[in-house]
């Protein structure tokens, strides 16, 4: 949880997500404490139990690319969908998409101050206790799926009390939360493989050109859990075919068009996508035509997403903050140097609690310029006297704006590196129109 998260327009609301944040443990080593959180949800009513049918996505990159394009595709057929993701860029009723709409203040605020009630100051953590709301909104408003994302890990993760989801799925897994998780990509993968639940099909997404390894540990954990294992280059696949996508399940092959989403990257995340909806296709039917409109029409905030040009420059915005988002981001960029040699920036902020050099080793071979920018809403961000043996390719500003003002004209720039960086911009953009 983090500051910024309390940023809200009604001044009413972010008083009570105060009093929330106020709550939280200083001190966990898991995300959930099951006892008072299932209290909470006993208080609620317990309305994870009375939800619509649940697709239950983890992994560390692409859980919210695969969110929005489940959601785009599903809402092409027609289908009334729920969505639970995080974290949020601008406010937090992003996280709960109830039937089409984000929540709006007056339901939010309603459930806030039930749960406040029901908790009776007890340390519960921010994303307990939004999950109970959440919950409970779903479970009030009727939908015919939901699509529900971990907020960390898994296994010990509060989103982790759905006994029978339709699918679940375990995308590419990056060292992150290592703190919480464990320091090795086997560690964070048994961690995640926690969601994995018997008799339920669980698609394991694409693990990196080298992770065989970790592909073949989360096939060997479907078998403990007892789950039905359906893997990347296995039971499935997918590759670019010019200007379109072949998706391969089993002895099927589909050509469909590429994701709306920017990235190579989001190929396989679509993939995944497709995957989920071919396991469980004798429950919810849906067409090629919804699929083909839902990949056209796929929108994500903050991921990859162009901005407004500035100066005849290209404005990117990207909020990946990993060692894998690093890499996507490198690839990207190479295909846009294939393309036209216009030089590239980036205006990177990121909080000293990520790894900055995983984040910006594949991408330093294919920019032109690497711009540090704080984080205004936490003072832990990393700074150019942090930079120790770079800071002489750096240049260092007061802001993202003061960056972006500062470069040449018909350049590219990508502001990036942070969840945090990514929703202050997009309010600045938003308070300027």
């Amino acid at each position: 949880m983090h500051r910024a998260d309390l940023q809200h327009d009604d001044k009413n609301l972010q008083d009570k997500l105060e009093r929330i944040f106020q709550l939280r443990r200083t001190k966990t080593t898991v995300n959930w404490d099951s006892s008072l959180y299932n209290s909470l949800l006993e208080k609620f009513g317990n309305p994870h139990k009375s939800l619509p049918p649940v697709i239950h996505v983890a992994g560390t990159n692409g859980k919210g690319s695969i969110i929005s394009m489940l959601r785009s595709i599903l809402e092409a057929q027609g289908l009334n969908v729920h969505c639970y993701t995080s974290p949020h860029l601008i406010k937090v009723n992003e996280r709960i998409y109830l039937a089409g709409e984000q929540i709006d203040d007056s339901y939010l605020e309603e459930l806030i101050d039930q749960a406040l009630d029901y908790i009776d100051a007890a340390p519960l953590s921010f994303f307990e206790i939004t999950t109970a709301i959440a919950f409970k909104a779903f479970s009030q408003i009727s939908a015919d799926i939901l699509l529900l994302e971990v907020g960390m890990g898994g296994r010990l993760d509060c989103t982790n009390v759905i006994e029978n989801p339709l699918a679940t799925v375990i995308n590419r897994i990056s060292l992150d939360h290592t703190e919480f998780l464990g320091e090795t990509l086997e560690e964070i993968a048994a961690e995640k493989a926690g969601i994995m639940k018997r008799g339920v099909p669980c698609i394991i997404g694409y693990q990196g050109d080298d992770g065989s390894n970790i592909l073949n540990m989360l096939q060997q954990k479907t078998q403990q859990y007892k789950s039905v294992s359906i893997c990347y280059g296995k039971d499935w696949s997918v590759e670019r075919k010019n200007q379109e996508m072949e998706f391969s399940y089993g002895d099927e092959k589909t050509i469909f068009p590429i994701p709306a989403l920017v990235g190579e990257h989001q190929i396989l995340n679509a993939g995944a996508a497709l995957a989920v909806l071919s396991s469980i296709k004798d429950k919810i039917s849906i067409s090629n035509e919804a699929i083909e409109q839902g990949l056209k029409s796929v929108q994500w905030a903050g991921r990859l997403q162009r901005l407004d040009d500035i100066n005849d420059n290209e404005i990117w915005l990207d909020s990946g903050h990993n060692d894998s988002a690093g890499m996507a981001l490198a690839k990207q960029i190479k295909l846009w140097k294939q393309e036209n040699d216009k030089a590239v920036h980036l205006v990177v902020a990121m909080l000293k609690t990520k790894d900055i050099w995983a984040y910006l080793s594949p991408l330093l071979p294919h920019i032109d310029g690497l711009h540090l920018v704080p984080i205004k809403s936490d003072p832990n961000s990393w700074k150019l006297s942090d930079m120790h043996g770079f800071s002489d390719n750096i240049q260092e500003h007061e802001s993202a704006e003061d960056a972006v003002n500062s470069i040449a004209c018909n350049t590219r720039i990508v502001v990036c590196g942070s969840v945090y960086l990514a929703g202050e911009v997009l309010s600045f953009i938003k308070r300027l129109e």
